[in-house]
């Protein structure tokens, strides 16, 4: 059996309606297709994503389980709906560990931590969408960052669009590292 994948979502702290309402959108579909979800772990796109996932999860293998990397020294901060809390001790620090521990990174709008998250996940080759109209999402949808990459950064209006690539790169990442 492969590994369980890890898929990062990226999002800004002080979210709009918009970005609330398509995080916890994303956390009901995501919350049975077996990812380990990691994300910044405190308010914002990463407390509605959080609480749609513990809502609308089993407590069967594929149930996605929560991680959260929390930019202080304190466990303070977490949000409730968290399975694993993780800080450590510094913004830039949570800002390199949430995208550089993904194999699919998704942002939903965002500010500047996120654009720093974002030119991390495209440097190191990471699988990158991003959702809806607001902050960086709505900006950088369909361009390239830099010439490293050939691809333009994926975007999608809606959920399920999204949820259809996670499907089909978590199965080609699962060939590849079966094979």
């Amino acid at each position: 059996m492969p590994r369980r994948l890890n898929l990062s979502i990226l999002g800004s702290y002080s979210a709009n309606d918009i970005e609330h309402g398509l995080a916890y959108e994303l956390g009901v579909g995501l919350a049975e297709l077996g990812f380990n979800i990691i994300s910044g772990g405190q308010e914002g796109v990463m407390l509605s994503l959080c609480k749609a996932i513990h809502n609308h999860r089993s407590d069967g293998y594929n149930s996605a389980y929560i991680v959260g990397i929390l930019p202080n020294n304190s466990f303070d901060d977490a949000n409730q709906y968290l399975d694993l809390a993780i800080p450590v001790g510094a913004p830039h620090l949570q800002n390199a560990t949430v995208p550089l521990s993904a194999d699919i990174v998704i942002a939903i709008g965002g500010a500047a931590g996120t654009l720093s998250e974002l030119a991390l996940a495209w440097q190191f080759k990471k699988p990158i969408a991003l959702l809806g109209t607001e902050g960086w999402s709505g900006k950088l949808g369909g361009q390239r960052l830099d010439t490293r990459r050939e691809e333009e950064l994926t975007h999608f209006q809606t959920v399920e669009g999204l949820l259809v690539w996670v499907d089909k790169t978590k199965r080609e990442i699962d060939t590849k590292n079966t094979a």
